[in-house]
């Protein structure tokens, strides 16, 4: 069976995320004591007296919404109930209670939910003993807790888990393809997001900045499994004066580092720019594969040269990917949409593929007899054989004489040969040259790691 569901309920800057932190065991939910940083519901899995189940952070709820964004908080908070099989109510027992608190307690009693009273901030005695006002909810005892310093938070979790529903199967962990969608502020990441999982997941705003949190969703498509990771818009690092944004920016880098591909999203009617260069440049920096998504491809004016003319410039404006694939799409149309889950799984493939050290010599001799290495200094660097070393990304390693002395360009040769014999399609090739005196001394003197 799917594993449990705890939902994090409560109004703006009561503690929701830290607790959510505290809960799984790790900084995932971006925290701040500014109201309504948390916007979207954000899951994560973790286990507890080897019990697995998972935690959803939801936004402030407010009940008097006065803008569509606020609204669309409220429907996320909503749909994480509906799915809850418990409910944690945080409330602040710094603030004490409000009508807003006693409001929302009526909705959840009508949930039929078990809901549990997290009397958060009390980090002294006389906050604790402030704790029994909150019995006036009707949602049973609070419990007096600090997502701070962890207090109070053991008995709660303790209470939660004794009414969560029993596991009827050993659940096993699942291998994902783990997918980080990363651009400039609104290019329409999210808008992407959900148009590939067919239903609003995360929230859409025309306003830059929306997303803030880096929203892990986990979803199957014909059989496979899949992570996608909505990130917050990167924004260059001269242009960030807010600490909520920077710690979004550093959680969407982080993402980059964790996933398997990465979607680069472009706004395609607006002229490539500095970010999303250096965005392309820290992904292949990673080696992480990558697929380049021009979106917004139904507001462009083309013609039958328009798709191939954007793509040169693309690539000549992002050198560094040049092997990634470009996909035009439109999340509003839905153009080229389906595409998108289709390729991915194709790039995961050659990703991790390794290639067997008798076929990859063959084709390597093939490789080096046809264009040699120049002389430099009066030496010739002369490749022997190449092994490869290990997958995601595909890497090599090249035993030659002189391995100091290979020049960029002839690597660069290397490796797009090898991408002509065996593909590598959307993937980076890391290629390490070592020296063969490390057959007979024992010893090998490596060049660098170079991609």
């Amino acid at each position: 069976m799917d594993k449990p569901i705890i939902a994090l309920v409560g109004r703006p800057n009561v503690g929701k995320s830290t607790l959510f932190n505290r809960i799984i065991g790790r900084n995932l939910a971006v925290v701040h004591n500014r109201p309504g940083v948390t916007r979207d519901r954000i899951y994560a899995d973790t286990i507890r007296d080897d019990r697995g189940f998972r935690v959803v952070d939801t936004g402030g709820l407010d009940l008097s919404p006065d803008d569509d964004l606020i609204e669309s908080v409220k429907t996320q908070v909503h749909t994480a109930l509906n799915e809850a099989d418990a409910i944690i109510f945080v409330v602040d027992v710094a603030e004490g209670m409000i009508p807003w608190d006693v409001e929302v307690a009526g909705l959840l009693r009508a949930s039929k939910k078990p809901v549990y009273v997290a009397a958060n901030k009390a980090d002294n005695a006389k906050r604790a003993e402030n704790t029994v006002e909150f019995y006036a909810l009707g949602l049973g005892d609070p419990f007096p807790i600090s997502a701070v310093n962890g207090t109070g938070v053991a008995d709660l979790m303790d209470e939660v888990m004794a009414h969560l529903p029993e596991m009827t199967e050993v659940e096993e962990k699942e291998d994902l393809i783990r997918i980080a969608v990363v651009g400039r502020p609104n290019v329409g990441k999210s808008s992407l997001v959900n148009a590939v999982l067919g239903e609003e997941r995360v929230l859409v705003d025309p306003r830059p900045g929306t997303t803030r949190d880096a929203i892990n969703i986990t979803f199957h498509r014909d059989s496979v499994g899949f992570e996608i990771v909505d990130t917050a818009g990167m924004r260059r690092r001269t242009k960030i004066f807010d600490d909520v944004e920077r710690s979004s920016v550093g959680k969407a880098i982080e993402s980059i580092r964790r996933s398997d591909i990465t979607w680069l999203v472009i706004d395609s009617t607006r002229d490539i720019g500095q970010q999303d260069k250096k965005i392309s440049s820290y992904i292949a920096k990673q080696g992480i594969a990558c697929i380049l998504i021009a979106n917004k491809w139904d507001l462009v004016e083309k013609d039958h040269k328009t798709f191939d003319e954007y793509s040169e410039n693309l690539r000549w404006q992002a050198p560094l990917l040049d092997y990634v694939p470009i996909l035009s799409a439109s999340a509003v149309t839905g153009l080229r949409v389906n595409k998108l889950l289709e390729l991915t799984q194709i790039i995961f493939s050659e990703y991790s593929t390794r290639v067997t050290t008798h076929i990859l010599n063959k084709a390597f001799r093939s490789i080096i007899a046809e264009n040699q290495h120049p002389m430099v200094s009066g030496r010739r660097p002369t490749a022997k054989y190449i092994t490869q070393v290990s997958i995601k990304p595909p890497t090599f390693a090249v035993f030659t004489t002189y391995p100091e002395k290979i020049q960029p360009h002839y690597e660069r040769y290397l490796v797009n040969q090898l991408r002509d014999y065996f593909g590598f399609q959307g993937s980076p090739i890391k290629m390490k040259f070592l020296s063969t005196r490390s057959e007979r001394t024992g010893r090998s003197k490596p060049s660098g790691d170079r991609r």
